[in-house]
């Protein structure tokens, strides 16, 4: 499979065979017994760190596979579960025992229109997804609720770009920019920044990015930044915190 891996593939290509138990694949990729089959076309992907294999293209919508990274929105709220929409054809039930320490007298006060970062527990074409706000190691882990910040849609390839181990625009923004980051891969991406501005500058970064070459995304970051201070008024405005959904 390693010599597939970058290059353009279309739907019934042979991609290999599992070699390794430890290895999975995700969107676009089914398996037939030892042998992985290319179901979409598109470019094959793989991160080492996650020893994980998908087919990166620019498909808009979002089915969920078993471990996937999402940020929710609460659509609707029961005494022990919330319904959550994350961007596929149903919605997601998510428990309110799925958080770390929660208990029948401890339970999340979550509220329709929150934002949630959740993993897929499970992932069915007959059921509904089921989701959990806690790793494999029932941590939270960065799960959770997420408090003010600012989230925008991407596409599903960018979302799996910026997870990568080897994203060049996360790195180059944190040399300029504190902020805070959760990325989904149902193409989601939630910041939060010291002030407005700044949180308005690494979203417009991300999603110019993939129009841009990475010798470009630093000299792009530096003339925002100069534009802002340029035209920032003297006088202190109290504004509205982001929390755009």
């Amino acid at each position: 499979m390693e010599s597939n891996i970058d290059k353009f593939v279309l739907p019934g290509d042979c991609i290999g065979t599992i070699s390794d138990l430890k290895v999975r694949i995700g969107p676009g990729l089914i398996q037939v017994k030892d042998t992985v089959i290319a179901s979409k076309c598109g470019v094959l992907r793989f991160s080492k760190y996650h020893k994980f294999y998908w087919i990166e293209n620019e498909q808009k919508r979002f089915v969920p596979q078993v471990e996937d990274m999402v940020i929710g929105i609460i659509v609707d709220k029961h005494p022990e579960s919330f319904k959550v929409d994350i961007g596929s054809s149903s919605l997601a039930l998510l428990s309110a025992y799925s958080f770390e320490g929660a208990t029948k007298n401890n339970k999340p006060l979550l509220q329709v229109g929150n934002l949630v970062y959740c993993r897929v527990l499970i992932a069915n074409k007959d059921m509904e997804p089921e989701l959990v706000c806690m790793s494999v190691r029932n941590k939270a882990e960065g799960y959770g609720q997420l408090v003010n910040g600012y989230m925008f849609n991407c596409s599903l390839g960018l979302s799996h770009y910026l997870l990568s181990e080897d994203c060049e625009i996360l790195k180059i923004l944190g040399k300029h920019i504190a902020y805070e980051i959760a990325v989904g891969v149902n193409g989601r991406v939630w910041v939060n920044s010291m002030d407005n501005q700044q949180t308005i500058i690494v979203a417009n970064t991300i999603l110019n990015s993939q129009y841009m070459h990475d010798n470009q995304i630093e000299p792009f970051i530096l003339a925002t930044l100069k534009s802002e201070s340029n035209t920032t008024p003297k006088t202190t405005v109290n504004s509205p915190s982001i929390n755009t959904i």
